[in-house]
């Protein structure tokens, strides 16, 4: 089996990449299950209804997101369904725990598969996070078993990511990391799991990090306070990796960065 995960898709530039480019990718590289972080994807701020429609229909089977989950209320009418994973780790007494799952078991190819989705402590979220490590040690410890399991691990710090890997290596088939948008060189298998401090990302290649350069060139010299998050107007990048796992085995192969340029 071979498992495509699509780096952050960033605003308009990240859905025109997935529209361009994912039927190839699943053709020539035999794809047989697709997921993307899609935190980003509407305006740079969550997944809207149309959007989330919009990325179905293109191929993407599952979903992940992040941060930036919550920033439009459309989002809870998205989480209502069985295809997408919210972060696992949110307090209980948030509004943002009665929505949605922060891990998903499913049936694909014969194959029980757990996908789940976790926010490192290292994200600015006012505590709305609790501290992933515990949580996903207890999950760990109480769910059904799977034959595949996948962590998206959205993150800030590279340390933290790296404590991940060497806390849970062995424990499950893959631990990809999202959320700063550049893609690591450092893909590798420890203890029979996949692991990338980063994905990387898909969307305008000529912003930062996805976003228009505007007003954050404008706030790093300190002429304006915040800045404002749009898409870069720009060629994309597709970023993501691929898992290669054995059919009888179940045991991690293979995993590969994909780093796509338009044109």
């Amino acid at each position: 089996m071979k498992i495509l995960f699509i780096g952050d898709i960033f605003g308009e530039s990240g859905r025109r990449a997935i529209k361009n480019e994912l039927f190839n990718i699943k053709k020539n590289m035999n794809i047989d299950l697709i997921i993307a972080n899609a935190e980003n994807c509407t305006h740079g701020r969550s997944l809207s209804l149309e959007h989330y429609e919009e990325l179905m229909k293109y191929g993407i089977n599952y979903f992940t997101m992040g941060n930036h989950t919550w920033n439009i209320d459309e989002i809870y009418d998205v989480l209502k369904n069985n295809n997408i994973v919210r972060p696992y780790n949110i307090i209980s007494t948030a509004k943002q725990a009665s929505f949605g799952n922060g891990t998903i078991l499913f049936n694909f190819n014969n194959k029980k598969i757990r996908l789940t989705n976790l926010l490192g402590k290292s994200i600015p979220m006012d505590n709305l996070q609790t501290n992933p490590f515990i949580e996903f040690e207890k999950l760990l410890n109480n769910v059904e078993k799977s034959d595949i399991h996948i962590v998206d691990f959205h993150c800030e710090t590279t340390s933290e990511k790296n404590a991940f890997l060497k806390s849970f290596a062995g424990k499950l088939t893959a631990i990809l990391c999202t959320h700063t948008h550049v893609q690591t060189a450092d893909e590798r298998i420890i203890n029979g799991t996949g692991y990338i401090t980063d994905v990387g990302m898909t969307g305008g290649r000529d912003g930062v990090i996805g976003a228009d350069s505007t007003s954050i060139v404008d706030m790093f010299f300190e002429k304006i306070e915040r800045f404002k998050l749009a898409s870069a107007k720009s060629k994309y990048q597709f970023n993501a990796v691929i898992l290669s796992i054995d059919n009888k085995s179940n045991e991690l192969k293979k995993i590969e960065r994909l780093f796509i340029n338009e044109n």
